[in-house]
């Protein structure tokens, strides 16, 4: 999870890339990381908090999006699970979200976030959010992000910058940077590039994912540094059932979770 690739390293685990683990993220490669407009913002960039994107039927008045995850297949004694939330104002104009992390193979990594969002101008959205491990040493950093979005020739561009560990408390920060496009017929395409910094090993992430027309089913696929990643997705009007499946570092992982929006 995350720089879960940086926590699990110091845990002795394995190296995983550095983005939330749900079944939309894996599947993707982890392209959407830096303009996450679904439940991950507050892990990754909470610039994407006040644009959060859901599906269904708004109940509540502040539209919210929820998941809970579980790796259901991975390298041996190695079990990880993860709940996100992000929630925004009607009108888009803030957002909030949290999220929790949890994997073991023989040490314990606890991972919490807590982000908000704020409109700051046509089309720009600022946001910050704390991030705390608890692996017997606990650590607490923060994030910072923006987002830039655009509606082009009938496309709707994302341009995010995500200040990963600003407090540089695992050896930030780390700057990553993305776009996506929404293209017409429920095509999403983005990419990311983590840690233009270099401060560690940079890579690039590129995904994209197919509501498929007149049916409930989505369809993803991606690359993260040259893995491949592939998932899919059954939805029901407030619910989506979702799968994925990645190749890290020679190891299959599966993951599936179930997302909900209220």
């Amino acid at each position: 999870m995350r720089t879960f690739a940086l926590v699990i390293a110091l845990v002795a685990i394995v190296a995983l890339p550095a983005f939330a683990q749900t079944p939309r993220q894996n599947a993707t490669g982890g392209a959407f990381a830096a303009v996450s407009v679904d439940e991950t913002a507050s892990f990754n960039n909470p610039a994407g908090l006040p644009l959060l994107q859901t599906f269904g039927t708004n109940i509540s008045p502040w539209p919210s999006r929820a998941s809970i995850n579980a790796l259901v297949d991975g390298p041996d004694n190695y079990d990880e699970y993860s709940a996100f939330y992000a929630g925004r104002a009607a009108d888009h104009a803030n957002g909030w979200g949290a999220s929790w992390g949890h994997a073991e193979n023989g040490s314990d990594v606890d991972m919490f976030t807590l982000g908000y969002g704020q409109r700051v101008g046509e089309g720009l959205t600022a946001g910050a959010s704390v991030y705390h491990v608890s692996n017997g040493d606990d650590t607490t950093s923060f994030d910072l992000g923006g987002i830039y979005r655009r509606e082009i020739a009938m496309n709707a561009w994302r341009f995010g910058l995500w200040a990963e560990d600003v407090a540089d408390e695992y050896g930030g920060p780390f700057f990553h940077v993305g776009a996506a496009v929404e293209l017409p017929a429920g095509v999403d395409v983005a990419a990311t590039y983590f840690d233009v910094s270099d401060e560690v090993d940079s890579f690039l992430s590129i995904g994209a994912e197919w509501d498929v027309p007149m049916t409930p089913f989505i369809v993803r696929a991606g690359s993260a540094d040259g893995d491949l990643t592939a998932g899919a997705a059954y939805r029901w009007t407030n619910f989506e059932f979702g799968v994925s499946w990645m190749d890290a570092n020679n190891d299959d992982f599966f993951t599936a979770g179930v997302t909900g929006c209220f």
